[in-house]
């Protein structure tokens, strides 16, 4: 950038991706000259609770129930009226979203009445099954098709966002997904064998293939001890139910919190991730930045964001290929010597790209 940009770059969840992808997007801003990222989460983030080494620059109160987000509509034009006051002062010219939620409208017409553009990165068109958050993507659309320009993770997203014709295709910018950085300091393993230790980490919802991985472990031939560990949160199943039944299973259905993230890459020596439908992973990129072998399904975006990666053993979403994956994965020597993904290099090299491609199709159209 030739003239200075002051970038917002807001995401006001409570935990989870969002906004840990606002903490790494902003830190990579950080490094790009004539670009000054200020950085806005919730006063309630997870992330911001754990590390006080983050520095938020425009921290707001959100809600931790639907009574509270309900009192929180009610204030929204208080809440415009502080915002376009801050922005105001801080004279930002451009906005990212970096995952939308349910009161980020709030925010877009904070910026609307400054007449200054905003970015939303898009990273599901349509709600997995499960998900559970049908009106926040009514509300997405809403934020999408006011936005200036949209960005997604994945082909496999940017194809799904032309079809539904939210904005035109000139307003889509095609990216990928850097894979988060955790704190990877040395831990004493939680359980301690010879056996190879299998990880499927995330939110426990049936489309990630928990009922294939089920049949597919009845079908593995390699007589090699192993223990796989089910770890996220969601709702209670029967499969579950079943897979925390096997003697080399375990499930735990709780929240992980965002220190012990990166024990638990850590302690895997391969990742499992048997998904029925995906649009993208940024687990299986954390795990590749972690220098650990996934196994993954042929659905969505997968294939495409991780097909050019030594160790990554896709397979199709069906129980015969899922087993015979397992099969591949039991027989690797552990432990492996693998190079491991930078991930603040990759969010750097995401950033540059972003800002080239917002000079070319805002500042120079």
């Amino acid at each position: 950038m030739k003239k200075p940009l002051n970038m917002l770059i807001w995401q006001w969840g409570r935990r989870g991706a969002g906004p840990k992808t606002a903490v790494e997007f902003s830190k990579a801003m950080l490094s790009i000259s004539n670009v000054k990222a200020f950085l806005s989460l919730s006063r309630q983030a997870e992330i911001v609770q754990k590390n006080r080494n983050i520095s938020v620059d425009f921290p707001i109160k959100t809600y931790t129930t639907v009574l509270g987000y309900l009192c929180r509509v009610l204030q929204a034009p208080l809440m415009i009226y502080k915002l376009y006051h801050i922005i105001k002062r801080k004279k930002i010219n451009i906005a990212v979203c970096t995952m939308p939620g349910p009161m980020d409208l709030v925010m877009a017409m904070a910026l609307r009445l400054l007449k200054i553009p905003y970015i939303v990165i898009v990273h599901d068109v349509h709600p997995h099954p499960g998900d559970g958050y049908i009106f926040q993507y009514y509300l997405q659309k809403l934020l999408i098709k006011q936005s200036r320009l949209t960005v997604t993770f994945s082909k496999y997203v940017y194809k799904q966002l032309i079809a539904v014709n939210f904005v035109p295709s000139s307003q889509i910018i095609q990216g990928w997904h850097p894979p988060f950085s955790y704190c990877s300091e040395t831990h004493k393993p939680q359980f301690v064998s010879q056996e190879i230790k299998l990880l499927n980490f995330g939110r426990l919802l049936l489309y990630k293939g928990f009922d294939l991985l089920e049949e597919a472990l009845d079908q593995v031939t390699i007589q090699r001890p192993y223990m796989l560990r089910i770890v996220g949160q969601g709702p209670k199943s029967a499969v579950l139910d079943r897979l925390n039944k096997r003697n080399n299973v375990i499930v735990e259905n709780r929240w992980v919190p965002e220190e012990e993230i990166g024990k638990l890459m850590q302690w895997a020596d391969v990742v499992i991730l048997p998904y029925r439908e995906a649009s993208q992973s940024g687990i299986a990129a954390t795990a590749l930045a972690f220098g650990k072998p996934i196994l993954i399904t042929n659905v969505g975006g997968l294939s495409e964001q991780f097909k050019e990666d030594d160790l990554v053993f896709i397979c199709e979403p069906t129980t015969d290929d899922i087993a015979k994956g397992l099969d591949e994965v039991l027989q690797l020597n552990f432990p492996l010597s693998r190079q491991k993904h930078n991930a603040d290099k990759e969010w750097q090299e995401f950033a540059e790209y972003l800002i080239k491609e917002i000079t070319h199709k805002i500042y120079k159209s």
